[in-house]
């Protein structure tokens, strides 16, 4: 397996930059970015220390619903 290029995904691309980049070239960078967010996110709890939804995030009374009030 092939080390990810940092460089290339901490550089700041912009749209017209990466469709002008092979699919092949666009993964690579992606698979990078990727890597690169991962180690953020093991070693940085402040990235994932919150609540996305909490119990009283989610409102209804209808019966698709996961929590009724």
């Amino acid at each position: 397996m092939d080390t990810p290029d940092t460089e290339h995904a901490a550089r700041i691309w912009t749209p017209t930059q990466l469709r002008k980049l092979s699919p092949e070239e666009r993964g690579a960078i992606l698979a990078a970015a990727a890597a690169l967010a991962e180690e953020m996110y093991r070693n940085d709890p402040e990235l994932t220390a919150f609540e996305a939804i909490g119990v009283d995030d989610l409102f209804g009374e209808s019966s698709n619903s996961i929590y009724c009030r």
